[in-house]
């Protein structure tokens, strides 16, 4: 009977979670690191991006930007962190955008657009 209850457990969380891969371009001559794992809905693209890498942010005014990636850091004006979701860019703070059934998260470091 345990076995069964155990099964059933297993089952209903693999039918509620949604399977990802995020891929991490650390820049030139670091190698990119590549996850797959699982996210609950409701999981934002922050979120899901500290479960997997160790993140440092910081928060200017009510934006929160990332920083550092697995202790590979942005530079203000030069490079800095921007992520894609099933390979577009969404155009919203990564705090804020729910991943709803997306497949794949990019983060890549490169040179910031905008200064």
């Amino acid at each position: 009977m345990l076995r069964y209850i155990a099964f059933f457990i297993l089952f209903c969380i693999t039918l509620f979670a949604n399977e990802i891969e995020v891929t991490v371009i650390y820049g030139d001559y670091t190698p990119s690191k590549v996850v797959t794992t699982t996210y609950k809905d409701g999981t934002t693209a922050l979120e899901l991006l500290k479960q997997v890498c160790v993140v440092e942010t910081s928060t200017k005014g009510k934006f929160t930007f990332v920083r550092s990636i697995d202790g590979v850091k942005s530079e203000v004006g030069k490079m800095g962190w921007f992520y894609l979701i099933d390979g577009e860019s969404v155009h919203k703070m990564a705090e804020n955008y729910i991943l709803d059934g997306a497949k794949s998260m990019i983060w890549i470091l490169k040179v910031e657009a905008c200064y």
